[in-house]
């Protein structure tokens, strides 16, 4: 009979110091996870890779199941830190491929064995009391077909899948980032399918309550008539402008910190925080956004500068941003870097030359999606950050403000700026009446 590898000699090609904490908290280890970590740094060995930025490789290399590859992510999460997963992104969605069955073939096909095969496991294993409820068939198709929507997102990586608060709320957050104009009582809807889902299936009363909060705040938003809640410009303006833009960065970047890096929820946070920074720094038109192209529109140099220069699709001119600010730059490395060490940068800037900036891919998000971004942000959509900026020169320098208003937003004409250059001409005007005034008053 073949004997059973050791712990040790498991942990044999793992880094000392990660192979240490594994050896003293081993009883805490889930089963398998020594040996696929094991094969792991065996595979970065082989491969003469650095151990904190494996390539997609060795994750594949390692694990020969989705399941494993999720103890292995898992394991390096708590154990190893420093070690990048951001390349496991792509290996976990090869195996979501692999899972999610091919449509049927012809279109008015239904089958709820299909839908639940695509379901995480501990979904697929609340089923059965679901399938056995006394609830009309057209009921349980109806849930069935709301927690495969749900699914979709958790196999994307938008989620969890344990039924609690937190896990709605990020399928609340995907959903609305995803899919442009959904309404929350439809997001209401799949919710209440995970409800239906936990409740027949037998989970804690104490999780489904918090589905349950998050799915009754989507229906009191439809109830009132709120599809999306945005705060007017003063609102903005009140909480500090781009001053609280600026905080909201700082929030986002603390949350995506905290994240490991294959997740899609740091993605997201970091394209969200590139998009509000550049809007800082240039406020851009949201269709120009989504189709800007790294190493064309997007320029880094050697010395990590970076450059902003684009044609506009609303008017055909050229305008750019020139090297943008340091701040900004950096977060931009964060973006294309996605978690790997910023040594790595000029690497990943040449792997990604010529790919759309928020994908990183050839494919563009769609023209909304940047203004969508910003408004789950900060509460408004983008628009209203170039009218901000334009707020801003126009009270800083009413005599010169028209024209670098047209300027930084690009306008084509003086008439696309006819009415911020009324607002300018009216305040250059009250200040110059409130300065003659003050001479008056003291001539007299």
């Amino acid at each position: 009979m073949k004997r059973r590898p050791t712990l040790e000699e498991h942990l044999a090609s793992v880094p000392a110091s990660i192979r240490c904490d594994l050896l003293t908290k081993c009883d805490d280890l889930p089963p398998g996870a020594a040996a696929v970590v094991g094969r792991f740094f065996a595979a970065v060995k082989a491969r003469r890779e650095p151990e904190d930025a494996p390539s997609a490789a060795c994750f594949r290399a390692a694990a020969a199941s989705e399941s494993t590859l999720a103890t292995l992510l898992r394991t390096l999460n708590r154990h190893a830190p420093h070690v990048s997963t951001a390349a496991a992104r792509a290996v976990r969605e090869e195996w979501y491929v692999r899972r999610t069955p091919k449509a049927p073939a012809h279109r008015n096909t239904w089958s709820e064995s299909t839908h639940v095969a695509t379901w995480p496991p501990a979904w697929q294993a609340l089923y059965p009391g679901l399938r056995r409820a006394r609830i009309k068939d057209s009921s349980r198709r109806r849930y069935v077909n709301s927690i495969s929507r749900c699914a979709q997102l958790v196999r994307q990586g938008g989620a969890d899948e344990c039924l609690t608060f937190y896990t709605a709320w990020c399928l609340t957050e995907a959903f609305t980032a995803t899919d442009a104009g959904i309404k929350p009582i439809t997001i209401s809807g799949y919710l209440h399918g995970l409800v239906a889902l936990g409740r027949y299936g037998g989970a804690a009363e104490e999780d489904l309550d918090g589905l349950r909060y998050m799915r009754d705040i989507l229906k009191d938003r439809a109830a009132m008539g709120e599809k999306r809640k945005i705060a007017s410009i003063h609102g903005i303006m009140r909480q500090g402008g781009f001053e609280y833009v600026a905080r909201r960065i700082g929030e986002m970047r603390e949350e995506a910190d905290g994240l490991p890096d294959h997740t899609a929820r740091k993605e997201l946070l970091l394209q969200t925080i590139a998009i509000c920074a550049i809007e800082i720094n240039k406020p851009a038109r949201t269709g120009d956004m989504a189709r800007w192209t790294i190493g064309q529109d997007l320029r880094r140099e050697a010395d990590g500068a970076w450059h902003l220069h684009w044609e506009q699709e609303k008017t055909g001119r050229l305008t750019e941003a020139g090297e943008l600010w340091l701040e900004i730059g950096e977060t931009l490395d964060e973006l294309i870097l996605g978690g790997r060490p910023s040594r790595m940068i000029h690497l990943r800037y040449r792997e990604v030359e010529g790919m759309n900036w928020l994908t990183l891919a050839e494919d563009a998000r769609p023209s909304k999606w940047p203004s969508e971004r910003v408004n789950t942000a900060i509460g408004v959509p983008s628009h209203d950050l170039r009218t901000l900026a334009a707020d801003y020169l126009r009270r800083f320098d009413p005599e010169r403000a028209a024209d670098l208003i047209a300027a930084h937003l690009g306008h084509a004409s003086q008439e696309a700026g006819e009415s911020y250059r009324a607002l300018c001409e009216g305040d250059a005007a009250a200040r110059t009446w409130h300065r003659d005034r003050e001479k008056i008053a003291a001539a007299g």
